[in-house]
C-alpha cells in the first residue's frame, strides 16, 4: 500500500450536489455517511435529495437549539467540543416526518436524548435490569457501537489503547487462572485481539484522521462493545447481584426434573442429566457463553466420533454373529431378536451421532447472538435445556443398548449348552466385571449436581 494510500482519510470523492458545510465519508466496510463539521453532525440519510437535506437541516438547528435552551435552564455544564449529533428523519405511512436522533457524549463515552427514552430494545437481553448505573453500561455499549458505524467521530488516543491492553490482560490472567471466568471471550481470541491492539500506531496529522486510525477505531470499538454490552452489562458489573463466575445465576434459578426425565434418566443411564448439568452451566440466565458453548460443542463431538466408532463395530459384530451356523437356523429365536435389537440400536446410535456431529459443526463458531437464538428456543423456565440433553444422550444410550442386547443374545448362546462348571466361571466373572463397572461409576461421578426434583 503506498504512503498516500495509507495516510489518506476515508472520504468520498467530492459532489457537485453536496451541500454546502457537509463532507460525506466511506465507512471500510462500504456504506457511506455524511458529516457537517461545523455543527458537529452524523447521518446516514442520503442528503443529495432536497427534501432530505430541509430535514436535516431543520432538526439539526432544533436539535441543538433544544440542547442549548436545556443546559440553560437547569444549569448544567458540557463541553460542546465534544458532543456530537447523530439525526435520521424518517417518513411515515401518513405522509409525516419522525426525527429519530441521539446526542454523543464523548467524554463520558455514552448517549443522551432530550425527551425521555424508553430502554427497554436496549436492555432486553438482560432480565432483572433496575437501576440507574446498570442501564448506563448498556448505553455505553451503544455509545461502541456508534463509534464502529461512524469512525471519524471518535479519535483514537493512546489512552484508549492503553486501556483496551488493560483489560485484555486483565481478561487473559482471569482465564488462565479459572475455568469459571465471566470475562468475554476465551484465550485464544483474547490472544489474538491482544496481538491486534499492540500493533495500533497513534499518528497524529494536523489536517486529516489517518486510515490506519479509522480502521484501528472499528476494531477498538467491536472489542470495547463486547466488553461492555457482552460482559459488564449481562453480568452485573457494579450491582449488588454481580455475577463472578460464568455458571453463576443472579436470578437463584435451579433445574428441576420434568415428570418425563424422571421416566427417561434412568433408560438414557443418566447421560441425560449429566448434559443438562452441563448445558445449564453454558447458558445461564437465559445469556449464553460463546466461549464455554464452542468448548462443550467440541467435546461432545469427540464424544460422538468415540461412540459412532462404536457403534460401527458393534454392527459388523451383530452381522457376524448373526451369520454363524449355529444361530442362523431360520426361524425367529430369542438369541436372533436380541441381536436384532442390537443391530438396530447400534444403527440408530450412528444416525442420530452423525447428524449431531454435521449439526454441532455448523453451531460452534455461531455468534453469541445466534447461539442464544438457538439455545432460547429450546429452553424451559422450569426444566431448562433439559429436551437438547435429551437428544445429545441418545447416542451413547443407544450403544450401550446395543451392547446390552448383544450381551444377552451371546450370554443365551453360551449357556444354553454349557456345563454347571463354565457357567459358574463364566458367571462369576460376569459378576466382577459388572461390579467393578458399578462401582467405578459411583466412584467418578461427578457431585455437586443441584438438581431439584419436581
Amino acid at each position: 500500500m503506498s504512503k498516500a494510500h495509507f495516510y489518506r482519510f476515508f472520504r468520498a470523492s467530492a459532489l457537485s450536489s453536496l451541500p454546502k458545510g457537509w463532507t460525506t465519508v466511506v465507512h471500510p466496510e462500504g456504506p457511506r455517511y455524511f458529516v457537517n463539521q461545523e455543527k458537529r453532525t452524523f447521518t446516514e440519510m442520503d442528503i443529495c435529495d432536497e427534501d432530505i437535506f430541509d430535514d436535516i437541516e431543520y432538526y439539526m438547528q432544533y436539535l441543538w437549539g433544544e440542547l442549548q435552551r436545556t443546559l440553560m435552564d437547569r444549569n448544567l455544564v458540557l463541553d460542546m467540543g465534544l458532543v456530537d449529533l447523530v439525526v435520521e428523519p424518517r417518513a411515515t405511512t401518513n405522509d409525516s416526518v419522525v426525527c429519530c436522533y441521539y446526542f454523543v457524549n464523548h467524554r463520558d463515552r455514552c448517549l443522551f436524548w432530550l425527551d425521555d427514552f424508553n430502554p427497554q430494545e436496549i436492555i432486553s437481553g438482560c432480565k432483572g435490569v433496575k437501576s440507574l448505573s446498570h442501564i448506563r453500561l448498556a448505553i455505553q455499549a451503544q455509545y461502541r457501537r456508534c463509534c464502529h458505524y461512524f469512525p471519524s467521530l471518535c479519535p483514537v488516543t493512546q489512552d484508549l489503547v492503553d486501556e483496551l491492553k488493560d483489560m485484555l490482560i486483565h481478561a487473559t490472567c482471569d482465564h488462565l487462572t479459572s475455568d469459571r471466568s465471566s470475562m468475554a471471550f476465551d484465550t485464544i481470541e483474547l490472544r489474538d485481539h491482544l496481538s491486534v491492539v499492540d500493533r495500533i500506531k497513534i499518528l497524529f496529522r494536523p489536517h486529516y484522521v489517518c486510515i490506519q486510525s479509522v480502521l484501528s477505531l472499528i476494531h477498538l470499538a467491536v472489542i470495547y462493545g463486547d466488553f461492555e454490552g457482552h460482559n459488564h452489562f449481562l453480568n452485573y458489573h457494579g450491582e449488588n447481584c454481580v455475577r463472578l463466575f460464568a455458571d453463576q445465576t443472579v436470578h437463584g434459578w435451579a433445574y428441576k426434573l420434568s415428570p418425563s426425565m424422571v421416566i427417561l434418566a434412568p433408560l438414557l443411564f443418566f447421560d441425560c442429566v449429566t448434559q443438562v448439568y452441563e448445558l445449564n452451566r453454558v447458558f445461564v440466565d437465559e445469556v449464553a457463553c460463546t466461549a464455554r458453548w464452542n468448548t462443550f460443542t467440541s467435546k461432545l463431538n469427540g464424544q460422538l466420533q468415540d461412540s459412532n466408532l462404536l457403534a460401527t463395530v458393534l454392527l459388523t459384530t451383530n452381522v457376524g454373529f448373526l451369520a454363524t451356523d449355529s444361530i442362523d437356523k431360520g426361524g425367529r429365536s430369542a438369541i436372533q431378536m436380541a441381536s436384532y435389537i442390537s443391530l438396530v440400536a447400534s444403527m440408530g446410535s450412528m444416525i442420530v451421532g452423525l447428524l449431531l456431529a454435521s449439526h454441532n459443526r455448523s453451531k460452534c463458531q455461531d455468534t453469541q447472538f445466534h447461539t442464544t437464538m438457538f439455545l432460547s428456543g429450546l429452553h424451559d423456565r422450569k426444566h431448562g435445556l433439559e429436551k437438547l440433553g435429551i437428544i445429545y444422550s441418545l447416542p451413547r444410550a443407544l450403544l450401550i443398548w446395543g451392547m446390552i442386547f448383544f450381551f444377552a443374545a451371546f450370554s443365551v448362546n453360551w449357556w444354553s449348552p454349557g456345563d454347571q462348571t463354565s457357567r459358574a466361571v463364566v458367571g462369576t466373572v460376569i459378576l466382577v466385571v459388572f461390579v467393578t463397572i458399578l462401582c467405578s461409576i459411583s466412584i467418578t461421578r461427578e457431585p455437586g449436581y443441584r438438581v431439584v426434583w419436581g
